[in-house]
């Protein structure tokens, strides 16, 4: 007989994990299914804001266990790489970080907290029921309360059936390469971030190196026809060209990745809530709107819909609770996901003849704030 859990999340996502743990911890039987997932997050190198390590109920050791480098500084480069301007800031503006590593980290303090984890060879089809919740999958998993942490608002919403219109589906195009570096060679500036202008100006580059690895990225919100991954590789060769990387990188060694990020979607989406069902991390559109960076606010969003369903279980009008989602997320993302009240990539350029404005763009750019 197939056991009915307190709370269930589908997917083993830096979020479904973070938010597991904290709910095993008030005392929840929790289950937490790993099922293929679509290209919504990075697998790869990755950095958050300042305030990410800040979000309430993440292990105090997270940042450690997850190998976190603080940076300070952000240095930008013009698109035909002839100039380039330095912004060091006062304490950190972020970390740089490897969200598998992160991922690993989050898992280990979720089966330390007691959560199950079940695999599921397949995306299991989600069942809402009047008192539980139902994953078929192989096993079949029952809640009283689903979390979905993975996949894009689009895809979730329609195996929900929801009746949700115009479900926004944004451009936005990540490609990125982790390249190994030697320990003691040819390696960028470490705890720094670069960001590259691009000759589009609906395309944005940025490289860093952690942990012995170079990350190299290109985010494009153009839906113009062409291969992503073309065009970084054109980014990385022009680098190379003008002496701001290597020119004896270990290309071959590199792991490759291209995802879709649903920047800025959450602000859209008419509804994060179902029957017993709460769309959290990339499944209800938490990534920031201007860089596609996910890991703080899909973290941040299932920390809080967690600290509902902790309380909403408990409780006769479990549903009424759940629905308090709707508007506590804004409370603490909204300003975060919305997009400046200025055009960053329209700015780029003013930054290399106006540097007064370059502290004021970066707390744009990775911070969000309105500039």
């Amino acid at each position: 007989m197939t056991s009915l859990y307190d709370i269930a999340i589908l997917g083993a996502t830096p979020a479904g994990f973070a938010a597991a743990g904290f709910l095993a911890k008030q005392h929840l039987s929790v289950v937490l299914v790993d099922a293929p997932a679509m290209s919504a997050e990075s697998p790869l190198s990755d950095w958050v804001p300042k305030d990410f390590f800040k979000i309430a109920h993440l292990p105090r050791t997270l940042q450690s266990d997850s190998k976190a480098r603080a940076f300070s500084e952000v240095v930008y480069h013009n698109a035909d790489l002839s100039r380039h301007v330095e912004n060091t800031l006062r304490g950190t503006i972020g970390y740089l970080v490897h969200a598998g590593t992160m991922t690993a980290a989050l898992k280990r303090h979720a089966d330390k907290a007691g959560v199950k984890v079940k695999t599921a060879k397949h995306l299991p089809r989600i069942r809402l029921y009047e008192d539980h919740v139902e994953l078929a999958a192989a096993p079949d998993v029952k809640a009283k309360i689903l979390m979905i942490a993975m996949n894009r608002p689009r895809d979730v919403i329609s195996d929900l059936a929801l009746p949700v219109q115009n479900v926004p589906q944004p451009p936005m195009v990540v490609a990125a390469l982790d390249v190994p570096l030697p320990k003691a060679k040819g390696r960028p500036p470490a705890d720094v971030m670069h960001v590259v202008e691009c000759r589009e100006r609906s395309d944005l580059g940025m490289y860093f190196v952690t942990d012995h690895t170079l990350h190299i990225r290109l985010m494009s919100a153009s839906v113009a026809s062409g291969t992503r991954a073309e065009e970084l590789s054109s980014m990385v060769r022009r680098l190379q060209k003008a002496g701001q990387l290597p020119v004896d990188l270990a290309l071959t060694k590199s792991k490759g990745a291209v995802w879709h990020p649903p920047a800025g979607v959450a602000l859209e989406l008419e509804t994060h809530v179902a029957k017993r069902c709460l769309l959290v991390g990339t499944a209800g559109g938490f990534a920031e709107s201007i860089t596609g960076q996910s890991l703080y606010p899909t973290v941040k969003s299932a920390m809080i819909a967690a600290e509902i369903a902790a309380t909403a279980i408990v409780h006769k009008h479990m549903q009424e609770d759940l629905m308090r989602f709707k508007t506590a997320w804004r409370k603490s993302l909204a300003d975060y996901l919305r997009p400046p009240n200025t055009s960053l990539q329209m700015l780029l350029p003013l930054l290399f003849v106006n540097q007064q404005i370059v502290t004021k763009f970066t707390k744009a750019l990775l911070l969000g704030d309105n500039i």
